[in-house]
């Protein structure tokens, strides 16, 4: 299946090293985990092992329409990932190790698993029940104007097919130079 993820320039190096990246909970947003521990207990239930590591998200085909590419990076990338560098990487991953799912009704579920926390008063936790927080797991879009998302457990070397440095847009650069706190990433491929 051809997918493509946008990762930070240290995931690119542990695949090319270590021929395998699995992604670190900590890195995840901390009242998310407990929506991210519900998506890989799905993914496990499915037959796809993650080996206790966090979801890898993707989008579905080759990224080679620039517009639809461009507005996924910049609706889920902050100016700190931008300035820090960002690299597209394009993968043929087996079918079987992928899951996919609504990006609408996952970020409906996010909603109600973050409020499910507030309301008890943490930031953290164990998966809610489904009972509490329903998801619908299928990968049936809720509209016309939702997209497909796909969750990998790990990238592989082997499933690389292209990576390069994905530049911000002359926008984003431009705030991340407006930003003293921010140092922008250098523009060549690393």
């Amino acid at each position: 299946m051809r997918l493509w993820t946008l990762q930070a320039p240290e995931v690119v190096a542990a695949v090319r090293d270590n021929g395998i990246f699995r992604a670190d909970w900590e890195y995840a947003v901390v009242n998310w985990r407990p929506a991210y521990r519900a998506m890989v207990a799905e993914m496990e239930r499915r037959g796809i092992a993650c080996h206790g590591a966090a979801p890898v998200w993707c989008w579905p085909g080759r990224a080679l329409r620039r517009g639809p590419t461009r507005d996924t990076a910049n609706s889920l990338l902050g100016l700190d990932q931008w300035a820090h560098g960002v690299h597209l990487i394009k993968l043929d991953v087996p079918a079987s190790a992928t899951m996919a799912t609504s990006y609408a009704r996952w970020n409906d579920y996010l909603g109600v698993t973050m409020e499910l926390l507030r309301s008890a008063g943490r930031k953290d936790g164990a998966a809610f029940s489904a009972d509490q927080a329903p998801m619908d797991w299928s990968a049936t879009l809720a509209s016309e104007w939702d997209n497909m998302q796909i969750v990998i457990p790990e990238l592989r070397r082997e499933w690389v097919v292209r990576t390069r440095y994905y530049a911000p847009d002359a926008e984003t650069a431009a705030r991340i130079a407006a930003d003293p706190d921010l140092t922008p990433a250098p523009a060549v491929a690393r």
